[in-house]
């Protein structure tokens, strides 16, 4: 997968900024759902902890990293995607690896490889 620069990607998933916004269910349990752009906004998920011995529970820390890094996925493709052109001709191993990393996460992020 090798870009050219100022090539554009173009991808099938909501566009970003995908954003966290704190939340409370019905029960008073706190949630996270995380939205991206659209003309009315777009729902894309909710991190809840669900119920712990019957009672409704808040999110954790835990939770809240999680949805740090779902929110943060379209940000990170298009860094990626603006990296690879940059790829050297030749490179070490260590460097080989690390390029063919970003390959393979950008091709489970567009559904070109493993999810």
């Amino acid at each position: 997968m090798n870009h050219k620069p100022n090539e554009t990607m173009t991808h099938t998933h909501t566009h970003g900024p995908w954003e966290l916004e704190h939340c409370r269910n019905e029960d008073g349990s706190k949630f996270i759902t995380i939205n991206g752009q659209g003309p009315y906004g777009a729902w894309l998920a909710d991190i809840q902890a669900g119920n712990v011995n019957g009672n409704p529970a808040n999110v954790t820390e835990t939770h809240l990293a999680n949805a740090r890094l779902i929110s943060s996925a379209p940000d990170l493709l298009e860094a990626l995607e603006m990296l690879m052109p940059q790829e050297p001709q030749e490179a070490d191993s260590y460097d080989r690896a690390m390029w063919e990393a970003a390959r393979a996460a950008i091709a489970k992020a567009t559904g070109k490889g493993d999810a």
